[in-house]
């Protein structure tokens, strides 16, 4: 047994022996294999991997680009010329988040489908109250086709924030260029390109148009249509206004900033003094009775097992 034991621990001896001066000796070789797998053969393998999911996702997204294109096209016979004005105006207001109207009308059918139609499809075979069920689901689909205008709305009041508060300074670092002597469309493309948000895209989107062959006054028409804030209309105002009247840019820039500045200043001061009021409500229906309660809520206790003698 022991003689059995030691010819077991020899040979585990000399071949970990063997191992190691193999891996000694072929040390290099190794390890210039393992980059050459590593940097060429693995790669191959996560190129096709990659390939195949990419083949898989182009056919998801052809298929789903083809099923919506078929829902364009029989919407685009249904929605008229006025209701198409009306969405294409409050896209342009938050962003166009959606490309077209008809893009905005078919999400909100099938996000409203989506909704509704699990209450009808697994909850109205098993209701014992029908009635509710159809209730439900038509509320459901009420909200998903009024959801995406609520949406547009909540994005068209941040992007109007948005471009509020980053004017003073887009408007300031254009004044600097053009005292250094730039002038005012390629101030207004570096300070741009330079800058990211809603009012940095608006200007690029005016600069292509005038690339294209409108007027700078034509331009800033239209941009002044696509940004509904009274602040930027009036800056783009007082821009076109300067450009006929042949005026210093760089003053009139640097006067309409400090407006800017103040009538901020002044928002500030007016949203300081609806807090007290916007604070009533809570108070009244949330703090004063929690208040009450740990207050007034150990006397009635005594009052009520005790009496007032007690």
């Amino acid at each position: 047994m022991q003689e059995m034991i030691l010819i077991l621990l020899s040979g585990a001896f000399l071949t970990f022996l063997l191992a190691g001066i193999l891996f000694s000796v072929f040390k290099k070789q190794l390890a210039f294999n393992e980059r050459v797998g590593k940097f060429f053969e693995e790669p191959k393998g996560k190129e096709k991997m990659e390939h195949s999911e990419n083949l898989k996702e182009s056919k998801l997204k052809l298929r789903f680009q083809r099923y919506w294109d078929m829902g364009t096209n029989w919407l685009n016979k249904k929605v008229s010329k006025t209701e198409r004005k009306r969405i294409d105006s409050t896209l342009r207001d938050a962003g166009y988040p959606f490309k077209t109207a008809i893009d905005f009308r078919l999400f909100q059918f099938v996000l409203s489908a989506a909704l509704a139609l699990p209450f009808i499809l697994f909850i109205l075979p098993i209701a014992d109250n029908k009635m509710i069920t159809w209730i439900l689901a038509i509320t459901m689909g009420l909200l998903g086709f009024r959801l995406p205008v609520f949406l547009l709305g909540k994005k068209k009041t941040a992007r109007i924030k948005e471009i509020n508060k980053s004017m003073p300074d887009f408007f300031d670092t254009v004044n600097l260029l053009l005292e250094a002597g730039m002038g005012l469309d390629l101030a207004i493309a570096e300070v741009s390109k330079n800058n990211k948000g809603p009012l940095s895209e608006e200007f690029l989107h005016t600069l292509e148009d005038m690339k294209l062959g409108k007027s700078r006054r034509e331009a800033f028409y239209d941009l002044r249509k696509r940004v509904p804030s009274d602040s930027f209309q009036t800056i783009i105002t007082s821009l076109i206004q300067a450009d006929q009247l042949g005026i210093g840019m760089a003053k009139v820039l640097g006067n309409l900033t400090i407006r800017v500045r103040e009538q901020r200043r002044e928002a500030a001061r007016e949203q300081a003094m609806k807090a007290p009021v916007k604070m009533l409500f809570p108070m009244v229906f949330f703090i004063f009775p929690a208040l009450f309660i740990i207050i007034l809520g150990p006397l009635v206790i005594t009052l009520v097992t005790k009496g007032f003698g007690g």
